[in-house]
């Protein structure tokens, strides 16, 4: 058997204090063999120690340079990021997987038992035997535009939570001013916040000519839709460049559909929930402005709650669902919508065109209260 490798590949399984790290290669027979093992911590210095540790491991087995090699990690929060970040700056092939493919993928090896080093060994495989897509950010400031929006979002979940204090406190017999004053306070902070991370979101968006490119034709054609919300749908995906249908979409968003049925009889079937719930909160917000307005969401929503009357929310989100497809149609083809598209294809189709992926409404913007930006 030659035990001569033909590709080689590093895996790293990240948590909050330490990541585990799996350098191996694959045989020209095809097996998986590895070439070591390794924790560090989750910080500058293990990072650092990470990087040169691995180019090490490629300098003794890659010797010619002529080997392909990959990267593979999984998303986790935030805790992957500086490593993720660190790995691009050095110019390294870094792919980052959807933890549920890697998982679908361990299962399919036959692996059933889970733990950092294991899962890390895995992935390794997985990054030996499979060709990924490298990470890179779409635009230059799409991950600070990230972490800004979040930012945002955080301050209007706080800010309502105190708006509801506030109101309970007024109608409690047993509360002081002192408590209703601090409150106030609160909410006064909040709205400086507000309109300060808001001004940072614009001279982010302003300054990123490649961003503003192709989402200012999204929002100047597609008017259930601001700024809010097309730049959280485009930051929450980095460009869509994990993204490569729209099922992978539907379901990174958590708009997948889980099937309740056993023999005769048929349960409630709902949507997962398991994806970005940033993306469902922006897209829940414009579908309520979009069903107010004539033009084709607000058909497809009365003629999704005529047939379920007592699931309302089942249309609610269908509109959402097909907002969500719009942007990524759009975004991808680097176009603007044609009002005129439905009307041609309705035209063309003889009737009604029920799953047209192009569809235009009126104007949204959020309570003026909470923000100054328009969803």
């Amino acid at each position: 058997m030659s035990k001569k490798l033909s590709r080689l590949g590093c895996g790293i399984d990240t948590s909050k204090k330490d990541f585990y790290a799996c350098f191996g290669g694959s045989r020209l027979d095809g097996s998986f063999v590895v070439k070591g093992s390794r924790k560090f911590d989750n910080n500058s210095s293990g990072i650092k120690q990470f990087i040169e540790w691995l180019n090490k491991k490629l300098a003794k087995h890659n010797t010619d340079s002529d080997l392909p090699f990959q990267i593979i990690m999984e998303p986790t929060g935030v805790y992957h990021e500086d490593l993720l970040a660190k790995c691009y700056e050095e110019s390294l092939p870094v792919c980052l997987v959807l933890a549920q493919r890697v998982k679908f993928y361990l299962l399919s090896m036959g692996q059933i038992s889970k733990t950092d080093k294991v899962d890390a060994k895995g992935i390794c495989k997985m990054a030996c035997q499979s060709k990924q897509k490298q990470w890179q950010p779409s635009s230059p400031n799409i991950m600070k535009l990230r972490s800004a929006l979040r930012h945002r979002k955080s301050l209007l979940d706080s800010q309502t939570r105190y708006k509801n204090q506030l109101h309970a406190r007024k109608h409690s017999s047993w509360s002081g001013y002192s408590e209703e004053e601090s409150l106030q306070r609160m909410i006064a902070i909040i709205d400086e916040e507000l309109a300060a991370i808001e001004k940072i979101i614009k001279k982010l968006y302003k300054e990123d000519k490649v961003l503003r490119g192709r989402l200012q034709k999204i929002i100047d054609s597609v008017h259930d839709v601001g700024l809010i919300t097309v730049l959280t749908v485009v930051a929450e995906t980095n460009g869509f460049t994990e993204v490569r249908s729209q099922k992978q979409l539907t379901r990174f968003a958590g708009y997948d559909i889980i099937q309740n049925q056993s023999g005769q009889r048929e349960g409630r079937t709902k949507i997962s929930k398991r994806g970005n719930s940033r993306i469902r909160a922006v897209m829940h917000m414009s579908s309520l402005t979009a069903i107010q307005k004539q033009g084709p969401l607000r058909n497809m929503f009365l003629r999704i709650f005529r047939r379920n009357p007592k699931a309302k929310m089942k249309a609610y989100v269908a509109v959402q669902r097909k907002l969500l497809l719009l942007i990524y149609s759009l975004y991808k083809k680097d176009e603007a919508y044609d009002p005129n598209y439905h009307k041609i294809l309705q035209k063309e189709m003889g009737g009604e065109q029920k799953s047209s992926p192009h569809l235009k409404s009126g104007l949204h913007g959020i309570d003026v209260e909470k923000s100054t930006l328009p969803i």
